[in-house]
């Protein structure tokens, strides 16, 4: 008989795993348990500075967009929905970060609320709302240094001075403003009414900066747009149907309900303790890669009980079992099937947060605003990305896809299995309803390609190149 389809000899206690149950409902509680509401910029370690990169590099996307071609203002119209709407939410992302500092004095750094009040003062002053811009103004505050910087933005914007204004003072004030978009557009205001050659140094500077952001984005728009083409054409050429050279064996022979639930409770109270673990460990023992590759060592367990008490008593290993085979007869086949795939979720995934956009249901501006990708060493922010772009895209997929749909597989059809596996991968990505919903589509998708090509491959290779997309986004725009 062939070793493959032997049933394993030890049977899973249904007592042990409901004891295991119980202990990992005892971690969760005491891990998670519940906090009080917590604001969303509460959840960035520094709401200002991270949110001030954030706006203003959206600002400075606009600078010098008049002198960009017709159909470049009406592509990232289409994009970003026109320069009111980005100006629209810089001003609430620097309203939303006072009032959280209003709430929370204890959160802000010495001079987080005056930079952000500063940032907010140019972009009224920049779009010429004057009723905000002295409301705003009057909020600075009267000390020595906060009058200095109230007459640079008097006289910057050309308003009624308290007293009379000295070059000398309008340089001590912009070298006060924080630095970026804010300071830059100061600079040139103050040049000009001061008659500086300097003046058009600094208009060469926005308008250099702009296009570079703009182009960046095109790149970007252009690579990811060559990619739902090649998928689309691949799929309509047929040649992901006629290429599936894989034969995931457990998903022909795949273990029980009670097997894969033992499994299952088993490696989350491991991992758990092993995240917990890692949480405390890593600042003791100065090694900082511990806490960077946390995915990998919270699935070791996982990845140790699968092949333990599911694959090794069926003589398979993790290739065998999950089609992970690769070599010349599936490198282009593996191409083909992992460009339709990622043009099937990238597009979904796109619809539906336009959909959301439409329908108001905007993310929070904090959303997958990941700070370890704006201000840590590059070095942390290398090993933070081979963990989110290499070994989170492995282990993700083994674990939901691999273990959970192929356990409940085992006593459901593949859709409604899909539908589970999906909601619980989405649980684990606590966004918004946009975001929500969108990581819960490409856990349909992924599950869909497993069993429609009998690998794990396709879909780790999108899961990684949807990872490796955020986070070069973030890296090229952000940082």
């Amino acid at each position: 008989m062939d070793s493959t389809l032997t049933l394993p000899r030890e049977r899973p206690s249904p007592l042990a795993t409901l004891l295991w149950a119980a202990v990992l409902a005892a971690l969760v509680a005491l891990l998670f348990r519940p906090q009080p509401q917590q604001e969303a910029a509460g959840s960035l370690h520094y709401p200002a500075q991270s949110g001030a990169r954030l706006v203003e590099r959206h600002l400075a996307f606009y600078d010098g967009f008049e002198e960009a071609p017709s159909w470049q203002r009406w592509f990232f119209d289409l994009l970003f929905d026109g320069r009111d709407a980005v100006v629209a939410q810089a001003v609430a992302t620097y309203q939303d970060i006072l009032r959280f500092f209003t709430r929370h004095p204890e959160r802000a750094g010495p001079w987080d609320v005056r930079n952000t009040r500063l940032r907010l003062l140019v972009l009224y002053g920049e779009t010429g709302r004057w009723r905000e811009f002295e409301r705003e103004l009057a909020a600075l505050g009267d000390m020595p240094e906060e009058a200095v910087l109230a007459e640079t933005l008097r006289f910057a914007y050309d308003l009624p001075l308290e007293d009379e204004v000295y070059v000398p003072e309008l340089h001590a004030g912009l070298r006060m403003f924080p630095g970026g978009w804010a300071r830059d557009h100061m600079r040139l205001r103050v040049y000009r009414r001061l008659g500086l050659d300097e003046q058009h140094g600094a208009e060469a500077w926005l308008a250099a900066r702009g296009r570079e952001l703009r182009r960046e984005t095109l790149v970007t728009a252009f690579i990811v747009g060559l990619g739902l083409v090649a998928g689309a054409g691949c799929a309509l050429a047929g040649c992901v149907r006629r290429n599936r050279p894989w034969r995931a064996q457990a998903l022909e022979t795949p273990w029980s309900l009670g097997e894969g639930l033992g499994v299952l409770v088993r490696a989350a109270v491991l991992g758990l303790l092993v995240l917990a673990g890692v949480h405390w460990l890593a600042p003791l023992v100065a090694m900082p890669l511990l806490a960077h590759w946390s995915t990998l060592l919270a699935a070791l367990p996982m990845l140790w009980l699968i092949r333990r008490r599911l694959l090794a008593p069926r003589g398979l290993g993790f290739v065998e079992a999950f089609g992970l085979r690769i070599d010349r007869q599936t490198l282009l086949p593996l191409v083909a099937a992992t460009l339709a795939v990622f043009t099937v979720e990238r597009a979904g995934a796109l619809g539906i947060s336009w959909l959301a956009w439409s329908a108001g249901f905007e993310p929070h501006w904090s959303e997958g605003l990941a700070e370890r990708w704006l201000w840590s060493p590059w070095s942390s922010t290398l090993a933070s990305g081979i963990d989110v772009v290499v070994w989170a895209p492995i282990v993700e997929e083994i674990g939901f896809r691999g273990l959970l749909y192929l356990t409940l597989r085992s006593r459901l059809r593949p859709l409604p299995a899909a539908l589970i596996s999906a909601g619980a991968f989405s649980l684990l990505h606590l966004y918004s309803v946009s975001g929500f919903l969108s990581v819960f589509w490409s856990g349909l998708v992924w599950a869909w390609a497993f069993e429609r090509f009998r690998s794990l491959l396709p879909g780790m290779l999108t899961h990684a190149l949807g990872n490796l997309l955020a986070v070069s986004m973030v890296l090229v725009f952000y940082r």
